[in-house]
């Protein structure tokens, strides 16, 4: 019985993390509201800043703002599609305002319709910002598991 019992309780945990996962990916550019729980979603021309809390090692507490009020807790996005050198590229900016290194998670979608590939993100270090390019044009960035590291 009480194997029976967590062996639900696991599937159930399972099953909502997928379908919060696909919530997110499904989400339109029209519906997009940002900020889901602790992971930022954005389409190309976005560009957003986030409050976040600094608790330890992770992230917490993701708060869309329309200004940096506090310079100490505010990351900055900016996802564009812009002409570099003789080519043009997606490109992502991340500014990291905390004093350890800023690591997270990427997750791309090229076209509608095709589903979300996980890609290579650098982290950022303290108080700088980091800029990832790919040479192709993404629609839309789903930006997960933030992490603080030491540098």
């Amino acid at each position: 019985m009480r194997q029976k019992f967590i062996f639900t309780l696991l599937a159930l945990l399972v099953s909502s993390s997928i379908v919060k996962s696909q919530n997110i990916e499904n989400v339109s550019k029209e519906e997009n509201k940002f900020v889901y729980s602790n992971s930022v979603k954005l389409f190309l021309g976005d560009s957003i800043y986030i409050e976040a809390n600094n608790t330890s090692k992770m992230l917490s507490d993701f708060v869309k703002v329309n200004s940096i009020a506090d310079s100490t807790k505010t990351i900055s996005f900016k996802f564009t599609y812009d002409k570099f050198g003789s080519n043009n590229a997606s490109v992502l900016k991340v500014s990291n305002p905390f004093s350890k290194v800023l690591s997270y998670k990427a997750k791309i979608r090229i076209a509608p319709g095709k589903r979300y590939s996980e890609t290579s993100i650098m982290p950022v270090w303290g108080g700088i910002f980091g800029m990832e390019m790919w040479p192709y044009k993404i629609e839309s960035i789903i930006l997960y598991d933030f992490e603080l590291k030491e540098q």
